[in-house]
């Protein structure tokens, strides 16, 4: 049977559908007269809360502009798909209910949601709703959920989510829909409009002890997971910050890059000195490493220096220059006092050196921002040759330290390995090795294929170690240039701007002095 409303016009959500639902935030009673000021007089992206309830709407659209939306009923209509709203952040209350809804979608942006409700639509399925973190009370009762295990099990993670109702679903008629609710879902506290009563709940959790000892152990797990996920995260970006990204893993890039491992697995051998350049490598590393992220320490110190002393130059400078413009101010105040009391020819007089006045302020103040241009350039100059020196340790740690290690350890393996093949290979031509594949046979019976994947091997190693000094090392040098010129770009933009200002006061005053001086002259001032 068709909803009533489909048997109208759909209506279209426009400026004047919505100035006709502006509401309140709270229930109340508003006076007729204020509701009218209210609908008229508010600005579209001051409105709070809209109510359009049995709008016919069949399409949410144009809502654009509303970012104050705290509130929005969109309730007995005809809408079939959740949509055009993902702008409305602030939004804490939505009712969809009684629609058409096939899909829970398009919320995920509408983190400050407290308040849901989809009751009686066509939904199957919950999902979608994982952003909704402090989702407080969820009403999505008169659908068409049947599974209740997936329901509790999507909504355990929700711990603010107090109020649930899922009456009417196909699912509410599972006898044990409301004991699996209440002993899985450890914060509700409402459950399909009833308080939930807490003897049930411990009788629901012996109930279930079993099922929720899994579940407890499956979060516990999750739990760790993401914790190490985090800690991993963290480490990489602490890496990514010292310029170490990709060092702790270079060895396992060289070996998933090298498209001769394949072959080389055949060698009897091959695995067990992987290993021990593994175990060389990952103590080589770390070392490296935590020396790095040390010194790493010490260019972060000398950034703060550098920013402090140009920010306590400036501080003084800055104080010097008004204290000579609130001299300027109040020699200028002084003297106005006493125009009143002066002749013609001693008020011009007196404008005339006020004039002079203005003239040595700019001259002191361009003195002023001259020298601290000066002070700027030597502290910027003493930072980069201090840092400079920093990113010269870190360019030698890396190249003649850790990457020239690292591609000895490589030497030392391939001279290794190769040697050893040349044993295999002998031992193989004698008949000496046992349980050969007949992969392996065909690759050992050439003896220059075996030495040229091992060749190919080796240069494909250096070649992923040589491209990743190249670039932490480029990276370090860019860095430090861009600090540098940044720091110098920004100096010469204050400097332009301080003069600019200089100009703009200094000439200010000039005019308002040359005001005075045609009045008095005209004798327009008495």
């Amino acid at each position: 049977m068709a909803h009533p409303l489909e048997l109208a016009e759909p209506n279209v959500i426009d400026e004047d559908l919505i100035r006709n639902c502006i509401t309140t935030v709270e229930e109340m009673s508003i006076p007729e007269e204020k509701k009218k000021e209210m609908k008229t007089e508010t600005e579209l992206h001051d409105i709070k809360a809209l109510s359009f309830s049995f709008q016919n709407i069949l399409r949410i659209d144009n809502l654009n502009g509303l970012y104050s939306l705290v509130k929005l009923q969109l309730d007995n209509n005809i809408i079939e798909k959740i949509e055009n709203i993902e702008h409305l952040v602030n939004l804490e209350w939505l009712d969809l209910s009684f629609n058409n809804i096939q899909q829970i979608q398009g919320l995920e942006t509408l983190t400050k949601l407290t308040d849901l409700s989809l009751f009686n639509n066509r939904i199957e399925e919950l999902k979608n709703l994982n952003m909704l973190k402090d989702l407080n009370c969820l009403s999505i009762g008169n659908n068409l959920i049947r599974d209740v295990v997936h329901a509790i099990t999507y909504l355990r993670p929700f711990r603010k989510l107090k109020m649930l109702n899922m009456a009417g679903n196909p699912c509410h008629k599972d006898p044990e829909y409301y004991m699996r609710i209440i002993a899985h879902l450890r914060d509700i506290v409402y459950v399909d409009y009833r308080l939930v009563d807490p003897e049930k709940v411990q009788a629901a959790r012996e109930q279930y002890q079993e099922e929720l000892f899994e579940v407890l152990e499956e979060e516990k797990r999750q739990a760790e997971q993401e914790k190490k996920e985090e800690e991993d995260n963290a480490r990489l970006e602490m890496l990514a910050e010292a310029n170490l990204s990709g060092v702790d893993t270079l060895l396992k890039d060289m070996l998933d890059e090298d498209a001769e491992q394949s072959k080389l697995g055949h060698l009897s051998f091959w695995l067990e000195i992987i290993d021990e350049i593994q175990h060389e490598f990952k103590g080589m590393s770390k070392d490296y490493i935590e020396a790095t992220l040390q010194e790493n320490k010490a260019k972060y110190a000398e950034k703060q220096r550098f920013e402090e002393a140009l920010k306590g130059s400036r501080a003084q400078s800055d104080q010097d220059s008004i204290s000579l413009v609130s001299k300027f101010d109040a020699k200028k105040k002084k003297l106005m006092r006493q125009l009143e009391d002066l002749r013609e020819e001693e008020t011009i007089k007196k404008l005339r050196e006020l004039q002079d006045a203005n003239t040595e302020l700019n001259d002191d103040l361009l003195e002023l921002e001259l020298r601290q241009m000066e002070a700027d350039d030597q502290i910027i100059s003493d930072f980069e040759r201090r840092y400079g020196d920093l990113v010269t340790l870190f360019v030698e740690a890396a190249s003649n330290g850790f990457f020239a290690k690292v591609r000895d350890l490589e030497n030392a393996f391939h001279t290794r390995a190769m040697t050893m093949s040349t044993e295999e290979l002998e031992h193989f031509a004698a008949g000496q090795l046992e349980d050969v594949t007949e992969e392996a046979q065909i690759f050992l019976s050439d003896k220059d294929i075996v030495f040229a994947s091992l060749n190919a091997s080796h240069d494909s190693h250096l070649g992923v170690l040589d491209g990743l000094e190249d670039v932490i090392v480029t990276k370090e040098r860019k860095m430090y240039s861009t600090l540098v010129s940044d720091a110098r770009s920004e100096s010469h933009s204050r400097d332009r701007q301080r003069i600019t200002e200089i100009a703009t006061v200094t000439a200010r005053n000039n005019k308002e002095i040359e005001e005075l001086i045609v009045q008095e002259q005209e004798g327009g001032y008495r």
